[in-house]
């Protein structure tokens, strides 16, 4: 598989791994260092991200992914994701989200792993 596909395939995974909550996969493609930064600005830590998602602050239904943009340059990667989703993040009631996120990945001993996620609407 090219790193294209793999990428993209990293990011279908985050969105997955975050409705199903799953902790194993969240923890694996993620970065130790990796940060969230929110709509608002909030930044989350992976950690944090992790126990916002368990905990149900941030509870996640479903994902329609419009687009995938990857651009590699060498061990760097980035991630233009254009995704509908259904969520209901931070108390706000559950409904469809327009959700762009812009991720950073980085290539370490020949895998890779997200990075920072940063959240915006389109």
């Amino acid at each position: 598989m090219e790193d294209k596909d793999i990428i993209k395939e990293l990011y279908i995974k985050l969105c997955d791994a975050s409705i199903y909550k799953d902790v194993d996969t969240l923890n694996k493609i993620l970065a130790d260092d990796y940060v969230l930064i929110h709509m608002t600005g909030k930044r989350q830590s992976k950690q944090d991200y992790i126990n916002s998602v368990l905990s149900g602050e941030l509870n996640y239904y479903e994902s329609i992914h419009e687009s995938i943009e990857v651009n590699i340059d060498r061990d760097r990667a980035t991630i233009i994701g254009k995704t509908k989703t259904l969520a209901s993040p931070f108390g706000f009631g559950k409904s469809w989200w327009k959700l762009r996120q812009d991720v950073l990945l980085e290539k370490v001993n020949d895998t890779w792993i997200i990075k920072q996620s940063k959240a915006s609407s389109y």
